[in-house]
């Protein structure tokens, strides 16, 4: 008996053990076991999977039918028609004019000739407007950029982080093998040692708490590019130390240029000026040919006429379409249009000036991080120098477990302040290439010499 649940536990096992390997073979053709990833590819991921960038692209398509539909009315309209009909009475006085069965085949032609910029001016509007429906796509995919680089960062921030605290841990058990060794020569007290494994047990919760921040980052990124929970991700790279100098006056001009969101005003304007100018020529009159071609014709012997039957009409004129008046319609048409191109100019004024204010800001506090972080670099080196020497100075017996605390603490600090500064540098420089539309470090014109 013994034997046989030997062998079932066995089978038990060997069965789960297949099962997993399975269920790991098709994870990893999912995806690889770690996927490295740098700043640039989670971009391109970020901009492949957003569902919001796919939103605009057919937002775009929308206006562009709509301009096509605005367009047609310029161009010329043929319409067809074949109509058979059987008349199953009718009246003695009538027999004259209408037939058992009639045929009638038509082809009608029309074009507007004349409608003082009406057709014209809408087919514009409607053009600026796909203009500004692009524009504003672009808008997105920079908001799309700043939003994957400030994941990423955000990453990096918390990947040092741990990096940091776990050293400051290895630190602390470093100076607790040194208090170790000043124990055997006797001249260290129980409560020093008490201390000491108080500090070192701090230094857990400190380490954990930056694993936990580190993995809820790695997880939003995964969410931003769209990769499966299942995979591990490795960061390519890291802050750099040293940064450009930029004319500010150049950003200004650069952002004028270049930032798609404002080009989309622009072209919001335009486009609602050029419908206010199709709204007041719809006060006047529309002039259009038209022509028709017909075979038509009746008989009282065939049911489908033929032949003889059946004879040729054709026809060409002239329409003008004068409103005279329709209820104020095409009065209060005007004035709303002419509100929306008011709100229009009003709402880039607007942008433009908080603009200026979230570059100018970006501006002042890149160069303000950049001067924090010459200052936090020299105080690292400092304080990595002074805590070697500390704990130099506690083994002799010159300086006590608090100076020894006090100098790790103070080093760790300091490494964690030059981290912060750093992504503050890389936020603030990217809040300055998502205004300019451009990488910062490939245009030599914003550059100072």
């Amino acid at each position: 008996m013994r034997r046989r649940l030997i062998f079932a536990a066995s089978r038990v096992i060997i069965a789960a053990l297949t099962l997993n390997m399975a269920m790991a073979v098709g994870y990893a053709a999912e995806c690889p076991v770690v996927l490295e990833i740098g700043l640039d590819e989670a971009i391109g991921r970020a901009l492949d999977t957003s569902e919001e960038l796919k939103i605009k692209d057919k937002e775009v398509d929308k206006s562009e039918g709509a301009y096509r539909e605005e367009r047609a009315e310029m161009l010329p309209h043929f319409t067809a028609k074949s109509q058979w009909t059987r008349n199953l009475s009718y009246p003695d006085s009538a027999a004259a004019e209408i037939a058992d069965y009639e045929s009638e085949n038509t082809i009608n032609a029309s074009q507007v000739l004349w409608s003082f910029g009406r057709v014209l001016y809408a087919v514009n509007a409607a053009k600026k407007a796909v203009e500004a429906t692009r524009f504003n796509r672009d808008a997105t995919r920079e908001e799309i950029v700043y939003t994957a680089k400030l994941s990423y960062y955000s990453c990096l921030l918390a990947k040092n982080t741990l990096s940091i605290t776990e050293k400051s841990y290895a630190n602390a058990l470093e100076n607790k093998d040194l208090l170790g060794q000043r124990s055997y020569g006797g001249r260290s007290s129980r409560y020093e040692i008490l201390r000491m494994n108080t500090d070192v047990a701090s230094r857990v919760p400190a380490v954990n708490e930056a694993r936990t921040e580190f993995d809820a980052a790695v997880e939003t990124l995964k969410r931003l590019i769209d990769v499966s929970h299942e995979c591990s991700i490795s960061l390519l790279g890291d802050f750099k130390d040293k940064y450009e100098s930029y004319d500010y006056e150049a950003l200004v001009f650069v952002m004028a240029e270049r930032e798609p969101y404002l080009k989309s005003l622009d072209k919001t304007i335009e486009s609602a000026d050029a419908k206010v100018k199709s709204k007041f020529a719809a006060l006047f009159p529309t002039v259009s040919a038209f022509s028709s071609w017909g075979y038509a014709g009746g008989g009282n012997e065939h049911s489908f006429p033929s032949g003889g039957d059946l004879d040729n009409y054709s026809l060409v004129g002239f329409k003008i379409d004068i409103p005279i008046w329709e209820g104020g319609l095409k009065q209060a048409q005007l004035s709303q249009s002419r509100a929306t191109k008011d709100i229009a100019v009003l709402r880039k004024q607007q942008v433009w000036r908080n603009y200026m204010l979230e570059l100018k800001k970006a501006f002042l506090e890149y160069e303000q991080y950049k001067d924090n972080l010459k200052a936090n670099i020299e105080a690292v080196d400092l304080a990595q120098e002074s805590f070697k020497q500390t704990q130099e100075m506690f083994a002799s017996g010159q300086v006590t477990l608090t100076d020894l605390n006090d100098a790790e603490l103070l080093l760790t600090n300091q490494r964690l302040n030059k981290e912060m500064t750093l992504f503050n540098i890389n936020v603030t420089l990217a809040r300055i290439e998502k205004l300019i539309a451009e990488k910062a470090n490939e245009m030599s014109v914003v550059k100072k010499s």
